[in-house]
């Protein structure tokens, strides 16, 4: 694991989402201005039943707060996020009565219960290229027999990936070209103008023997 890539990348998302934050606003350590309703409308329309949901770099758990608040199933959340104040939030404010679900670590070396969760929220940009393919065996390990991960990223991530994968020949046009080959040609691509979504559905077969 690369260590200085995650400690890098959790000061610079420190800074952009706490620096001079006291805590009272629920939108900016999840990297918004305004309520992104439109933006979370979609990565809610997989969840088609009740269920446990996983969300991996959470911020204070806003999305899974929206997702159980409109996607009119029992739901019930689990977040991991590598930003203290964040998960102090999550616990505090937006999911008091599920606090003791919510942890602090980095996605790429927490362990996580296998076939534990129904649904699986994670952003492969959030971990060094190098380690993409053990967290998302990982991921689907985590994912029950018949449960989905929505793996899903920024267009504005995906804009400046596309410039440097150009420079490199290795074009990124949708987040699956983030991910494993073995992966990518088992998802469902979904476009929209602000981010790119893909849905794995895991199969029997998908179960690590």
């Amino acid at each position: 694991m690369n260590k200085d890539f995650y400690e890098k990348r959790k000061r610079i998302f420190w800074k952009k989402y706490w620096k001079g934050n006291d805590g009272s606003d629920i939108l900016r350590p999840n990297g918004f201005k305004e309520y992104p309703c439109e933006i979370y409308n979609q990565l809610m329309k997989p969840i088609d039943r009740d269920g446990a949901v996983l969300d991996l770099g959470c911020g204070n758990g806003l999305l899974l707060r929206h997702i159980m608040k409109y996607s009119g199933y029992k739901i019930t959340p689990y977040g991991i996020d590598f930003i203290e104040e964040s998960i102090k939030q999550a616990k505090e404010i937006l999911h008091p009565q599920y606090k003791e679900n919510f942890k602090v670590g980095n996605i790429a070396d927490i362990e996580l219960e296998k076939e534990k969760y129904d649904y699986i929220y994670f952003d492969p940009y959030s971990v060094h290229p190098n380690d993409i393919e053990q967290v998302t065996q990982k991921i689907i390990d985590a994912c029950k027999p018949n449960g989905k991960i929505i793996f899903y990223t920024y267009k504005d991530v995906l804009t400046i990936l596309k410039i440097i994968g150009i420079l490199k020949l290795k074009p990124i046009k949708w987040v699956g070209d983030l991910l494993p080959k073995h992966i990518k040609n088992k998802l469902e691509r979904i476009d929209h103008p602000q981010i790119s979504i893909a849905i794995y559905k895991k199969e029997e077969q998908d179960r690590k023997q």
